[in-house]
């Protein structure tokens, strides 16, 4: 038992240099700044209460939707303080505002009918992120000498936990819709015509994006090359919380599964840019770091 013990708080916390922590800190505020930089938000106050129909959080708190001009004050002190955790400028703060204002800034259009699912992970990891000390390495915090820890070779459990949990975040949501195409098709949702339909289906106008190529409808004239996409769209997916444990499987499962979103957007349309970022929390940083530097040492 005791050795169970070990080996999950050993998981969690054995300790690191800040390095990698810091790269996914500012490379995950700088591509969601870049993806919701030019997104509009404010028109939303326009929108007709007939067709407000609440979240359970929204509800339970009593949160308004205010006029346009409001909205623009939101989204703007949303974005500066996804610049300022970006850039590691009073980090901890910064990270604090960009879940809260977050939390309202992504929910708001989620209560007029429609829920979208790809922006819960991003809440989530906001919210990992306003709990770490993600601003000691790779940061002005850093620069200026304002984080409370040693220098860039210092070690903690502090830096290894936020993106553990990130893992653990992206596992569950991948694994869950895995496993429920198991629970509610079974070994029919591989075999039956279901994966031919839906590519098919998405030829004509029915999600938020139209796809990049006609693949997806001359594929779905191929039943066995659907119910082999199918097989391997489902392995990836309930497969995917290998990737936790198994230094092998993260060279599968993450990137099968970036390759899978990005075929969905080609062949179907429906656009995951949310997931695809997420990614950039199973790459080693630091590592990849140091190697440019010893490459550059060489005169590379």
């Amino acid at each position: 038992m005791s050795r169970l013990r070990e080996s999950w708080e050993r998981f969690w916390f054995e300790p690191v240099t800040a390095s990698n922590l810091g790269i996914c800190r500012a490379l995950f505020y700088g591509l969601v700044l870049l993806l919701y930089g030019f997104d509009g938000f404010t028109a939303w106050g326009d929108v007709s209460k007939a067709f407000w129909f609440p979240i359970q959080l929204f509800e339970w708190l009593s949160l308004p939707v205010p006029g346009p001009s409001a909205l623009f004050v939101v989204d703007a002190a949303w974005k500066l303080s996804l610049l300022a955790a970006a850039l590691g400028l009073g980090t901890r703060s910064a990270a604090v505002v960009a879940f809260v204002l977050g939390i309202y800034r992504l929910g708001v259009p989620q209560n007029f009918g429609k829920i979208h699912h790809f922006d819960a992970m991003i809440v989530l990891t906001l919210g990992v992120l306003a709990f770490a000390r993600s601003g000691d390495a790779w940061s002005l915090d850093r620069r200026f000498g304002w984080t409370q820890r040693g220098g860039a070779t210092a070690v903690s459990g502090e830096y290894r936990w936020p993106v553990r949990a990130v893992w653990l975040i992206m596992s569950l949501v991948f694994f869950a819709a895995g496993f429920s195409k198991l629970r509610h098709g079974g070994v029919g949702w591989i075999a039956s015509r279901s994966m031919s339909l839906i590519l098919a289906q998405h030829a004509y106008e029915v999600a938020n994006a139209n796809p990049i190529t006609h693949i997806g409808l001359w594929l779905s004239r191929y039943p066995h090359l659907c119910a082999l996409l199918a097989l391997v769209t489902l392995v990836t997916e309930a497969g995917y919380p290998l990737a936790m444990f198994s230094r092998r499987a993260r060279w599968i499962f993450p990137p099968g599964m970036i390759c899978a979103l990005i075929g969905i957007r080609v062949m179907m349309g429906p656009t995951f840019p949310q997931f695809v970022i997420c990614h950039l929390f199973w790459v080693p940083w630091d590592v990849v770091a140091d190697k440019l530097r010893a490459w550059r040492a060489k005169g590379g």
